[in-house]
C-alpha cells in the first residue's frame, strides 16, 4: 500500500497533543511495517521546508527507506488554500503524492482527495462543541470551518482515541458508529525510566523549585481548570504548615489572563511557578519528583499526560469529566472540577499519607503499562488494511 499521512499539523513548530500523536504513531508504524510506503504530505509555504528538514534530523525515522515526502507548492498566503480546498475541492492531495491507496488524517482537517483514495481520520475530542465558552470566537470559527460532521461522514474509517470520544462523535456529529474504532494512545518507554537527579538539579536551579510541589503540564487555558488548582493550593496552605507550591509548564493560550491575575490577588506570586514550555526529558523529571500531578480539566478526549505521570511514578489527581476516568481507571484520585475543597483535600491526602501515595504510584504504573504506542500502531495498521480491502 501507499499510505499518505497528512503531515501539515506537525510543521506548525509546536509539538503538542495532536503533533505528538502523529509522530508516535508514525514512529511505531515504521518500526513494525517495512512493506508499505508512507508518504508525508504537506503544503510548502513560509518556512515549512526548513521545519521539515529540522524534524527529519530530530526524528530519524522520518527518513526511513519506505518514507517519501510530497508537497504542494503554494504562495506565502495559506488562507488562500481554503478558497480552493473547501468550495472547489482541489487540488487533490493523493494526486500530488503520486497516487495513494489511503490517506491517514491524524486529526480532522480539510484536504481534497480523489474518490479512489480511502480516508482514515482520527478524532481526539469535540470539546469546542461541548464547551464553546472556553474558546475565542476565532478559535470557534477555525474549528467550525474544519467541518467535523463532513470529515466523519466522508472518512472510510474513523479512529476515536477513547470510548468517550466515540460517544461524542455519534451524539454530536451523527457519525456512523460502525465506522468508528477506538484506539487508545500510548506511553513512551522513556517515562518508565528511573529518576535522573542531574536533570532535576538543573531544573531546580533554573526555576528555583521547592522540595515539595504539585505539577501540571499542558496548555494554559480555561478548559484546563487551573483556577481551581490555584484556589485549592491557597486552601491547602492556610490549613497546613508545609511549603507546597505549584509548578505549571506549558504555553500561554487563549483566555488565560484571568489566571495570572488570580495568582496575584491571592498573594501566590512566589508559590506558583510558570516554567513555560519544557523538553520531554525535563517534563519526565518534573513528573518524577512532583508530590502530585494535577489534571482537573473540565473535559478531555483522552488525557495522555495522566498516563505519562503514572509511568513516571507520580500520584495523580483528575476530574471526573470526559475521558479522564476512562483512561485513569482506579489509579488516580478523582474530584469534581467544580469542587475546590475536594481538590484541596486530595492534595492533603497525597502529601500526608505515605501509604496512599505508594498505592497510587503502584496502581498508576500498572495502568500505564497497558497503554503502548506499539499497540496503537498495530491497531491503526489493521484499520488501514481493512479499509483498503473494502
Amino acid at each position: 500500500m501507499r499510505i499518505g499521512v497528512d503531515f501539515r499539523g506537525v510543521l506548525t513548530g509546536q509539538i503538542s497533543g495532536v503533533e505528538q500523536y502523529t509522530l508516535q504513531i508514525l514512529k511505531n508504524l515504521l518500526a513494525i511495517d517495512t512493506t508499505n510506503t508512507y508518504v508525508l504530505f504537506y503544503v510548502a509555504y513560509r518556512d515549512q521546508d526548513e521545519v521539515l528538514q529540522k524534524l527529519r534530523k530530530e526524528y530519524p525515522f522520518l527518513a526511513n527507506a519506505n518514507v517519501e515526502v510530497k508537497k504542494l507548492k503554494w504562495v506565502n498566503f495559506p488562507l488562500l488554500l481554503h478558497a480552493f480546498f473547501k468550495p472547489l475541492n482541489w487540488p487533490k492531495a493523493d494526486v500530488i503524492c503520486g497516487g495513494l491507496d489511503i490517506m491517514f488524517m491524524p486529526a480532522p482537517r480539510l484536504l481534497p482527495l480523489s474518490r479512489k483514495c480511502k480516508k482514515v481520520t482520527t478524532f481526539h475530542d469535540l470539546i469546542f462543541l461541548i464547551y464553546p465558552q472556553f474558546y475565542t470566537l476565532s478559535s470557534r470559527l477555525w474549528q467550525w470551518q474544519m467541518s467535523y460532521p463532513y470529515e466523519a461522514r466522508t472518512s472510510d474509517a474513523v479512529i476515536a482515541v477513547s470510548h468517550t470520544t466515540k460517544q461524542d462523535l455519534v451524539r454530536l456529529v451523527k457519525a456512523d458508529p460502525k465506522k468508528i474504532r477506538v484506539v487508545y494512545e500510548g506511553v513512551g518507554k522513556e517515562y518508565f525510566a528511573g529518576k535522573d537527579a542531574h536533570i532535576f538539579a538543573d531544573l531546580k536551579a533554573k526555576f528555583n523549585l521547592p522540595e515539595k510541589f504539585i505539577y501540571y503540564i499542558g496548555s494554559i487555558e480555561p478548559r484546563k481548570n487551573l483556577k481551581s488548582v490555584i484556589l485549592a493550593l491557597k486552601i491547602y496552605q492556610q490549613k497546613h504548615s508545609d511549603t507546597m507550591k505549584l509548578v505549571l509548564s506549558g504555553s500561554k493560550s487563549w483566555l488565560s489572563s484571568d489566571l495570572y491575575q488570580l495568582v496575584q490577588e491571592l498573594g501566590l506570586a512566589q508559590d506558583v511557578i510558570f516554567t513555560g514550555r519544557v523538553s520531554d526529558r525535563e517534563k519526565i523529571a518534573l513528573m518524577q519528583y512532583a508530590c502530585a500531578f494535577v489534571f482537573p480539566s473540565f473535559y478531555e478526549g483522552f488525557g495522555l499526560m495522566v498516563l505519562e505521570a503514572f509511568a513516571a511514578g507520580c500520584p495523580v489527581i483528575i476530574s471526573d469529566r470526559g475521558a479522564l476516568p476512562e483512561v485513569a481507571g482506579k489509579a488516580a484520585l478523582t474530584v469534581s472540577p467544580d469542587d475546590v475543597q475536594a481538590m484541596a483535600d486530595a492534595l492533603a491526602q497525597i502529601a500526608h499519607d505515605a501509604t496512599l501515595r505508594s498505592q497510587l504510584v503502584h496502581q498508576g504504573r500498572l495502568r500505564a503499562e497497558s497503554f503502548t504506542w506499539e499497540k496503537a500502531a498495530k491497531q491503526t495498521l489493521e484499520i488501514f488494511q481493512r479499509v483498503v480491502k473494502t
